[in-house]
């Protein structure tokens, strides 16, 4: 299952933009971690794959708060907004984000799929990602993974796996897209990079985790694409976890008297919204 898209330049990297979150567009620290001991290269395989395992069990469902706030180049960084999030392995994901004046934009992703409302516009969006031709492949699958850093590297990446600094950089193929994850000395993964056949691509950072109900968990994150034009930092806190998926907290209504956008509709209000908003910010 590839959580790969299949666009190129801007357009990938929006693409998975979409697929975590287009409210994002919309618009204390953690604490560290103990620090561990470096680990040599036998050590950090199974140090990934318990950490890895932990959170596979811990996510079957996860709820969050979050910051988050967007940056294009020569434009500098929106304000933060405020988020709330949820996730359901494989391939459930929600956000809203909030405005001064309620719900900014409450969007959605399972499997295929993705259902935005923005109640400030009376409008919303069911897309699917092979009809709408939306650039990413599986947006629920995607964010999950990427907001659980739920990377799972073949064993024979391991086995070719080379040094980069301090990092130990492991690659292999998924439906012909390329995967790269940098794991940092205390078995974490720091970055994994997703690129294309035409070598275009985005890449998320995992720049703080901390421990949450016994298991380590992202805490700050950035996705950003390949040419670093456009990137969106989310900082999660107050993660709780539930042992099942509950249904409701996925569901995403459109009421019948909204306005219904296609996905160039949607992408040109989110811009317009984007732009106003940081016009008052200013």
């Amino acid at each position: 299952m590839s959580p790969a898209c299949r666009a190129g330049g801007p357009r990938r990297a929006h693409a998975v933009a979409t697929g975590l979150g287009l409210a994002l567009l919309l618009g204390a620290c953690a604490p560290r971690p103990a620090v561990v001991p470096e680990l040599t290269r036998g050590q950090r395989m199974p140090r990934y794959g318990a950490a890895l395992a932990q959170r596979q069990a811990k996510g079957a469902m996860a709820e969050a708060e979050a910051v988050v706030w967007t940056r294009r180049a020569g434009a500098g960084a929106l304000p933060a907004v405020q988020a709330t999030l949820a996730l359901a392995r494989p391939d459930r994901f929600r956000l809203r984000a909030q405005s001064l004046f309620g719900t900014a934009i409450d969007l959605a992703a399972h499997g295929d799929s993705l259902t935005a409302y923005l109640p400030s516009r009376r409008a919303g969006a069911s897309l699917d990602a092979t009809r709408d031709s939306l650039g990413v492949r599986l947006p629920g699958t995607l964010a999950c993974r990427v907001m659980s850093a739920d990377w799972q590297p073949p064993e024979d990446a391991w086995e070719r796996a080379a040094w980069r600094d301090t990092l130990l950089v492991l690659r292999w193929e998924e439906d012909g897209d390329s995967l790269a994850v940098a794991v940092g000395g205390g078995g974490l993964p720091e970055s994994v990079t997703l690129t294309g056949p035409a070598g275009r691509g985005a890449r998320v950072r995992y720049e703080e985790w901390r421990f949450e109900d016994g298991v380590m968990w992202p805490a700050l994150l950035v996705l950003e694409d390949l040419p670093r034009s456009f990137s969106i930092t989310c900082r999660i806190e107050r993660v709780r976890f539930r042992p099942r998926p509950d249904d409701q907290r996925f569901a995403v209504r459109i009421p019948g008297e909204a306005r219904r956008l296609d996905r160039a509709e949607l992408r040109r209000l989110l811009a317009r919204l984007e732009e106003r908003w940081g016009a008052r910010s200013r």
